[in-house]
C-alpha cells in the first residue's frame, strides 16, 4: 500500500478514499475565514497548549492542556491566510508559531497571546514550492522549511520579534524532502524523504545530514544512512545521542546512534517492526520512550493509534506495555507531540479532525485521557500537524 500524502497532483487527482476531501482543500481553504471575536477571559493554561493545523479548513486550533492530558479549546481556530496548512513549529520561548501552507507556497507567522491562543492576521512570507515541514534552531535564531516540489530547504533568520528574513535555499540530495530535526547543539540538521509514489518495492530512501554554519545557513548535504520507503518523520533524542526514522511503506522504525561528527550508525536490532504504517514519531523529554503514530486502514488488526517503545541504553527499541494504544473506532493518527513535562502524548487524528490524548504511565504504558479524543474545531489535520508549548507568554 502507498500513502498518498505528498504532492498537490496526488491530492487533487487521487481516487482513493478521502481523495475528494483533499481535492476540495484549495477551494475550502481559499474562503476567507469569518471575523472571529476575541475569546473571553479564561485561566492561563497551567499544563501548556497544543496547536493543531487543519489542512482542509485552512486554520490552526489552540487547545489548553488540563488534568490527565484533557484538552479544552482556547477559541475558534485561526485562519492561516494560506491554503492547506501542514507543518508547524514554535520558537523556544513560545512567543511565535510558524505554519507552512503547502498549496499557497507560504509561511504564516503568528504571535501567541497571553492565554496561549494564536493571534489572528498572521504575517505571510513566501517559501519554496509546496512547503511541508518547519524546524527552528535550538537558539531560536533560524528557521528551516522543507519544500517538497522543488527539492529545497529554505532558510530564514528570525528577528527579535520573530519576523523571518530569508537567507537562502539549499538543494537536497534527493526528491520530496519531508521533515527535518536539528541536533540539540544546533550543529547538524537531518532530513528524511517520502514521495507520493513510494511503495514497498521502491528503492530505499536516505537520511541527509547538513552542517549548520555560524550564520545559520546550511552546508552541502551528505547522505549518512539508508532507510526504508516513505519516511514522513524523523526524531532525535533530547541528548542528541540517537536519531529515529519512521518508514511507512517498509512498516518499521530505524534507529541510529549519532557520532560527534554527525554520522549515523544503526543501533542493534534496527530496523524495528512498526506494522501499522508509521508516520509521526517523537521521543519523550527524558529520552526513555518513543511514540509512533500508526496510520493503516488495511490490516486485519484494529487500525490507527499509537505505538509505544522503550529506548534501551544502546538506542534499541522494545515495545512498551500495552502497545499499541488504539484510538476510539481505530481512528488514524498522523502526527505525534509530547508535552514538555513528559506526562502526556497527543496524536492528531486525520479523518475525524480530533486530537487523541494519553497519559504516560509506568514503563511507558499509555492511559487514554478522560474525554479523549477532543475536537479541534477545524478539518483534517495531517502529518507534522501538531506541536506543544509548555506555557503561554506573558503578553499578547
Amino acid at each position: 500500500m502507498s500513502i498518498r500524502l505528498s504532492t498537490r497532483a496526488s491530492r487533487r487527482g487521487s481516487a482513493q478514499a478521502g481523495g475528494a476531501l483533499l481535492a476540495a482543500s484549495a477551494v475550502l481553504a481559499a474562503v476567507p475565514a469569518p471575523a472571529q471575536a476575541a475569546p473571553g477571559p479564561i485561566p492561563v493554561p497551567s499544563g501548556g497548549v497544543v496547536y493543531v493545523t487543519n489542512a482542509v479548513s485552512g486554520d490552526v486550533s489552540s487547545l489548553a492542556i488540563g488534568r490527565g492530558g484533557s484538552l479544552t479549546s482556547l477559541g475558534k481556530p485561526v485562519s492561516t491566510g494560506g491554503e492547506f496548512p501542514r507543518g508547524i513549529a514554535l520558537t523556544p520561548d513560545g512567543a511565535n508559531a510558524y505554519v507552512v501552507n503547502s498549496d499557497s507556497d507560504t509561511l504564516s507567522v503568528f504571535r501567541v497571546g497571553a492565554q496561549g491562543a494564536l493571534q489572528p492576521d498572521p504575517l505571510i512570507v513566501p517559501t519554496g514550492d509546496e512547503p511541508w515541514g518547519a524546524t527552528i534552531a535550538p537558539d531560536g535564531r533560524t528557521l528551516y522549511v522543507t519544500n517538497t516540489a522543488d527539492g529545497t530547504i529554505s532558510m530564514y533568520r528570525l528577528g527579535s520579534d520573530g519576523t523571518p528574513a530569508r537567507i537562502g535555499d539549499v538543494r537536497t540530495t534527493s526528491d520530496s524532502p519531508k521533515q527535518t530535526v536539528l541536533s540539540p547543539d544546533g550543529r547538524f540538521l537531518y532530513l528524511s524523504y517520502a514521495g507520493a509514489d513510494d511503495t514497498s518495492d521502491s528503492p530505499p530512501r536516505v537520511v541527509t545530514r547538513f552542517a549548520v554554519r555560524a550564520d545559520g545557513t546550511l552546508g552541502p548535504g551528505e547522505d549518512v544512512a539508508k532507510v526504508g520507503q516513505a519516511d514522513y518523520a524523523i526524531a532525535i533524542s533530547p541528548n542528541g545521542g540517537f536519531v529515529y526514522v519512521a518508514s511507512a511503506e517498509a512498516r518499521n522504525v530505524w534507529g541510529f546512534r549519532r557520532g560527534a561528527d554527525g554520522s549515523l550508525t544503526p543501533v542493534p536490532g534496527s530496523p524495528f517492526p512498526a506494522p501499522d504504517l508509521p508516520v509521526g514519531l517523537k521521543v519523550t523529554p527524558d529520552g526513555q520512550h518513543l511514540y509512533v503514530g500508526s496510520n493503516d486502514e488495511d490490516t486485519d488488526s484494529p487500525p490507527g493509534g499509537l505505538l509505544g517503545f522503550s529506548i534501551a541504553e544502546d538506542g534499541s527499541l522494545r515495545p512498551a506495555p500495552g502497545s499499541p494504544a488504539h484510538t476510539p473506532d481505530g481512528a488514524i493518527v498522523d502526527a505525534v507531540a509530547i508535552s514538555p513535562d513528559g506526562r502526556n502524548v497527543f496524536g492528531s487524528v486525520r479523518d475525524t479532525s480530533q486530537v487523541a490524548a494519553f497519559a504516560i504511565g509506568a514503563g511507558g504504558a499509555l492511559k487514554e485521557a478522560p474525554g479523549s479524543p477532543f475536537p479541534t474545531g477545524g478539518e483534517r489535520p495531517l502529518s507534522q500537524a501538531i506541536v506543544v508549548r509548555p506555557a503561554p507568554v506573558s503578553a499578547g
